[in-house]
């Protein structure tokens, strides 16, 4: 899989080619994406879940702890070394305003990881999204979606019961039931739509971008090992991480999916080394989550996931 692409090869001799949208591979590679989500569809409501799975729903009270601790090392190490968010957003430490968002995201991950104001830490992430724009473009922080669905996440839920907050007994802004469905849907969603958006502009409707890593790293293109061109390769796994992301927004099969998902992710550092490990962190932490609490319908999972006082 060609996995996050920018994060190891420079994008901006390749910029995206939004025309490609309505060209027939990027349409056959919908219609694919849209198949598999009927077929998510079929087994989720053919083939029962087996029953040992819902022993995960135990931990989902863990959940949030999970997750903090996940996003808060990352954003931490990613402010360490003049990253924001990811490997490929270098920040320019030379100027005041680059400096300004690196301290943010630096104070956001100390926040999340200790869960000490948690929700003005989620907040902060929200903040860095927009003053992110400037320095870098809407797409590149639309390619990082699933944080801000972190930040809803821990701004509705708060970090759990393992976490300063909850020693300061701090109150929850909101305390609706439909609270831990809203938060567990703003998740799912959002990481999705930004693994679908990332196989549209690393992959589907930017051909080069990919054909670059594959130079960079030839190891990973295993279509030469069988003589296929690396077009229908870049084709492949555009579509298959563009159906990995429709199949999540659609709340299908979505434990397996995450399962299926942290595989792929930690098989890809024996190729990229740890600093994909900055990257796929809260992704990681996300997965876990949902594997452990796909949805909110268990009364034990909302239970478990009140907002934090």
């Amino acid at each position: 899989m060609l996995e996050h692409v920018k994060w190891f090869t420079d994008p901006k001799p390749f910029p995206t080619q939004y025309e490609l949208l309505w060209t027939w591979p990027v349409l056959l590679a919908f219609g694919c994406a849209f198949a598999a989500v009927g077929i998510a569809f079929w087994v989720q409501h053919n083939i029962p879940e087996p029953t040992v799975m819902h022993w995960f729903e135990r931990f989902a009270g863990l959940g949030p702890t999970v997750l903090g601790w996940h996003i808060g090392i990352a954003l931490i190490w990613a402010a360490a070394i003049g990253r924001l968010f990811v490997p490929s957003l270098m920040v320019d430490t030379n100027d005041a305003y680059g400096t300004a968002i690196l301290v943010l995201e630096a104070v956001a991950g100390v926040s999340i990881l200790l869960g000490l104001a948690t929700r003005a830490g989620a907040a902060i992430l929200v903040v860095l999204g927009v003053l992110a724009m400037e320095p870098f473009s809407f797409e590149a922080i639309l390619e990082q979606v699933h944080v801000l669905g972190i930040a809803i996440f821990l701004f509705l839920i708060g970090r759990g019961p393992l976490s300063l907050d909850r020693i300061r007994k701090v109150r929850p802004p909101v305390t609706s039931e439909l609270v831990p469905m809203a938060a567990l849907a703003s998740l799912r969603i959002l990481m999705g739509f930004g693994i679908a958006y990332t196989a549209l502009t690393e992959k589907l409707l930017d051909p080069p971008l990919s054909q670059s890593l594959l130079e960079r790293y030839p190891s990973i293109a295993l279509n030469r090992l069988v003589g296929a061109p690396d077009a229908a390769f870049i084709w492949a796994a555009g579509t298959v991480e563009l159906a990995i992301g429709i199949v999540i927004i659609s709340g299908q099969l979505t434990r397996p999916a995450m399962a299926v998902g942290a595989a792929l992710f930690t098989v890809s550092l024996f190729a990229f080394g740890w600093l994909e490990l900055l990257g796929h962190l809260p992704f990681l932490g996300i997965m876990l989550l949902l594997f452990i609490a796909p949805n909110a319908d268990p009364r034990s999972v909302r239970k478990a996931l009140r907002p934090a006082a």
